[in-house]
């Protein structure tokens, strides 16, 4: 029997969706499952991509030297909106669509609204004293009415935005695109980085990682936030000085972080920001709401089949695959 194509699926969201492994049979396609416990060596992602026709990854890297070995590889797909694993030059230069899963933004926001909260009002450690069968009070700070400073007006960044003028914040905007009837219909205010860190009771960030955005939030970054701010992520941990961010939660100039993304992920990571009171780090998890897992799993096997089916997919980042002769 002839297939649509041969998919390998090394995501767990997608793994464990039922609903989005039907989708893929399906269509035609023979489904390949392969979760392990710690990132395949390059040698390992070349041996299993050898005779793949599409690719459903969690964070691998995707390098140029991959791509070579694998031949017939015509689809790289992303539960999720992260790619910066993925050398998109080289996916290009092969004639290969990246796509995300650009719908779990609400899931994200939700989450970011629920660190800020967490850390505002030093939730975690009093419920860790409880558990402990302790009783030890926490005096926190109110989220009402005090500054959220948002660095990325995209989706999830409009949608915390939402959020948190339910909280009566001010709320400041940080933003390349200036989407202006969405700012003046929930009142927030455009700013440069310069003012939204000084001005900011709470820094919220939503950027991609890029070079430009690298360290984005160092060391000065850091000293020119207003004293007692809180810094939330839950975009990239790149885009932190993480050992900066440390430090100034250490010292007390800020009050505190929440954090869902390291540089360095997964258990056993030796970031300098575990470990440090007054920073909450969770297990890269904003976007681990049933919801939106089902939703960006059916998303990213959409894009798979249609483009083995010669279809234009949803989600693509490097369009100008599209373009080559």
């Amino acid at each position: 029997m002839t297939t649509l194509g041969r998919v390998l699926v090394t995501a767990k969201s997608v793994a464990g969706s039922p609903a989005a492994l039907q989708w893929l049979r399906e269509a035609g396609c023979e489904v390949v499952i392969q979760n392990t416990l710690s990132p395949l060596t390059e040698a390992g992602q070349i041996e299993q991509l050898r005779n793949v026709d599409g690719l459903i990854y969690a964070m691998e890297p995707v390098t140029a030297t991959l791509l070579e070995a694998a031949p017939r590889l015509k689809v790289i797909a992303r539960p999720g909106v992260g790619y910066d694993t993925v050398d998109i030059d080289a996916c290009t230069r092969h004639g290969i669509p990246v796509t995300i899963a650009a719908v779990n933004d609400q899931s994200v926001a939700d989450f970011a609204m629920a660190l800020l909260l967490a850390a505002a009002r030093r939730i975690v450690p009093a419920v860790n004293g409880v558990q402990a069968h302790g009783w030890e009070r926490h005096t926190g700070t109110e989220v009402w009415r005090k500054t959220l400073t948002i660095v990325g007006l995209g989706r999830i960044g409009r949608g915390l935005a939402r959020r948190a003028r339910g909280f009566e914040m001010r709320v400041l905007a940080v933003s390349e695109s200036r989407n202006a009837e969405f700012a003046a219909a929930h009142g927030i205010e455009f700013v440069d980085l310069e003012t939204g860190l000084r001005e900011g009771d709470f820094i919220s960030l939503h950027l991609p990682l890029t070079p430009l955005t690298r360290n984005l939030i160092d060391a000065s970054a850091l000293a020119r936030m207003k004293s007692g701010a809180f810094l939330i992520n839950t975009a990239r941990g790149g885009l932190v000085d993480e050992a900066a961010l440390a430090q100034a939660v250490r010292e007390r100039r800020l009050a505190g972080a929440a954090v869902d993304v390291l540089c360095e992920q997964g258990a056993g990571s030796t970031s300098p920001l575990i470990g440090v009171p007054g920073i909450l780090v969770t297990p890269h998890m904003a976007t681990f709401a049933q919801e939106a897992m089902n939703r960006v799993a059916l998303a990213a096997v959409q894009s798979v089949v249609a483009v083995l089916r010669g279809e234009l997919p949803q989600g693509v980042v490097n369009g100008d695959v599209y373009l080559q002769g």
